[in-house]
């Protein structure tokens, strides 16, 4: 997980930098590329416990309404059981779509973008008891989801999104950089 996270924030650092001085529109647009690092929680797919959800999600705007793309979790949940604790590792990575509905719903302020969308993806899982009595009873599949979202631009190429949603997570947040 520490690799995962450097990795993480170092491609956030570097898209940052190089952002410094660009020179972009407010909302989405066609041919824009929003890239999206979150944290989120609780996973849906884990029972009762903490789980906390990181994450990035990368979507290309077909039109000014429709974009797609594809995202990538890693989730940790701990589970106390018993005389000891579960723990699980889960990672996510998949494809989703979504329709933003600023046009549609006359929103006046271009700064300003609701969406919502649908997810299919691939869950992988691994416990700490492997070699022990538990059994890994997510042992992967498939996944799909729907969420709602929206996203506020403060700048033309960097904002912040919030979204609700069943698939993945059910609260997540973060940033966009729009490339």
């Amino acid at each position: 997980m520490k690799k995962f996270v450097s990795m993480l924030a170092g491609a956030v650092l570097l898209i940052v930098i190089s952002q410094a001085n660009v020179n972009a529109q407010d909302g989405v647009a066609k041919g824009d590329f929003l890239l999206s690092p979150f944290i989120g929680g609780p996973y849906v797919y884990a029972g009762s416990g903490f789980s906390f959800t990181l994450g990035v999600t990368g979507e290309y705007a077909f039109t000014d309404e429709i974009s797609g793309g594809g995202y990538l979790a890693f989730t940790r949940w701990d589970y106390g059981y018993g005389s000891g604790d579960i723990g699980y590792n889960f990672v996510d990575f998949g494809v989703r779509a979504s329709y933003h509905f600023a046009k549609l719903l006359k929103v006046s302020n271009k700064k300003f973008d609701p969406y919502a969308g649908a997810s299919l993806g691939f869950n992988s899982s691994k416990n700490d008891y492997n070699n022990g009595p538990y059994d890994d009873i997510y042992d992967g599949g498939v996944r799909g989801g729907l969420y709602a979202g929206a996203r506020y631009f403060w700048k033309p190429n960097m904002g912040v999104f919030g979204e609700v949603g069943f698939g993945l997570t059910v609260l997540s947040g973060g940033i966009t950089f729009k490339l």
